[in-house]
């Protein structure tokens, strides 16, 4: 019965989305001291932004001039937003005029001021940092939260952003197949020297390549390089991660490391349903104990996260419960009703679990605290809905009580 009621509250939930006005893709063209010219951005602010009135992360992807790229990018992105997969985030493309030389840091053996010295990456990193910053800032409801994602020469600009003066730009980093050779490998270099040197970072990392083509088998080893450095040079300040991802070509390897590496990514920030699943498991620990745990441990490594939401708390009960893990369900319910003491869903799934745990008493109990918050018209649910919650309360009191 359970599982039928939330069925059919998901298909409503999902017509009802398509029928809302779509999410807003804008597009701005602004100078840029920087660069001296005009410069261009989009920004995707997924539905949720209008649901809600929380403050948002900022995924800035470079390369967002490659439209079928920055499409990709920030639809992996909303969906994942959309199926609380991913803490909420609106996603920022920033338009490169000169890929080849913007992603590239200036060569440290060469005069500044030699005209064949011609990396820009510290000019595209003070664009960021002055221009796009804080206009997102101003015209945007975000919070501190900032992470970057780069493909191929892109990721070269994101490990010598990472691994140099400007590594505070972003809080997370997602290098695509990420090309680090460059001026002699001094990216490499500079990268090699900060990981040896076991430098604080409060970082996220996350790094990919495939395995087809001569380009996946000329990336590929660097990215090993590097775990190689932090493998024999263990930082508890850098949450790192790489994957091979096999079958692939330097192309193909994009939209699977999108996925990969937001999940990720989330799982670093904010507790995901792999834990959820991890610790109900774990009887020895309350769930409440746990998470608490894991939001202590990754605020230390990384200086940041993100706590669980009621609708994401609601959620992960609801599907312990399916799967009979009546106890902590209840425990998730608890917390999602702490966090939000109008969710009327997460009244029913507290009572349900009640029941099955076999105390009627205190599903009686909570159905009534149900309806009192109902009669008292604090909430966000319409005349209609209250009235519809209401007789679906009284069902179940008579159902209860005989």
């Amino acid at each position: 019965m359970y599982r039928s009621f939330f069925a059919l509250a998901l298909c409503f939930f999902c017509l009802t989305g398509l029928a809302q006005e779509q999410p807003y893709d804008l597009t701005y063209t602004r100078p840029s001291a920087a660069f001296n010219t005009d410069r261009t951005f989009y920004v995707h602010v997924p539905e949720l932004y209008y649901d809600t009135e929380e403050a948002f992360g900022v995924i800035y992807v470079l390369d967002a001039q490659a439209t079928s790229f920055y499409n990709q990018a920030k639809s992996i992105a909303d969906y994942l937003v959309w199926s609380s997969h991913l803490f909420p985030v609106i996603v920022v493309g920033i338009h490169s005029e000169n890929r080849g030389i913007e992603f590239i840091p200036k060569d440290h053996t060469k005069p500044l001021d030699d005209e064949n010295n011609n990396g820009q990456a510290e000019v595209l990193q003070d664009h960021l940092n002055n221009e796009v910053f804080p206009f997102i800032k101003e015209n945007f409801r975000v919070n501190e939260f900032r992470a970057l994602i780069g493909h191929s020469r892109g990721g070269a600009f994101i490990a010598h952003t990472l691994f140099g003066e400007q590594k505070d730009l972003f809080h997370a980093y997602i290098a695509i197949s990420p090309a680090m050779h460059y001026l002699n490998n001094q990216i490499l270099n500079d990268a090699r020297k900060r990981i040896t040197q076991k430098e604080s970072f409060q970082k996220f990392f996350f790094g990919t390549h495939g395995t087809v083509g001569s380009n996946e088998r000329f990336f590929g080893p660097q990215v090993q390089y590097l775990d190689s450095l932090v493998a024999e040079h263990p930082n508890p300040t850098l949450h790192w991660h790489t994957r091979q991802i096999d079958e692939v070509s330097h192309w193909g390897v994009v939209a699977p490391s999108l996925d990969f590496g937001l999940l990720e990514m989330n799982r670093a920030y904010q507790v995901d349903e792999f834990l959820i699943e991890q610790f109900a498991a774990n009887t020895q620990k309350s769930m409440t104990q746990q998470i608490k745990e894991y939001e202590n441990q990754q605020t230390q490594k990384l200086g940041y996260f993100v706590s669980l939401s009621a609708r994401s708390l609601r959620r992960y009960a609801d599907n312990l419960g399916e799967e009979a893990q009546y106890a902590p369900a209840l425990e998730l319910y608890e917390m999602a009703l702490a966090k939000d003491t109008y969710d009327i869903r997460s009244y029913f799934g507290k009572a349900w679990v009640q029941e099955e745990l076999g105390s009627p008493t205190k599903s009686i109990a909570t159905y009534e605290a149900a309806k009192t918050m109902l009669n008292a018209k604090k909430h966000a649910l319409s005349e209609e809905d209250t009235e519809k919650w209401l007789r679906r309360v009284a069902k179940e009191l008579e159902r209860l009580k005989g």
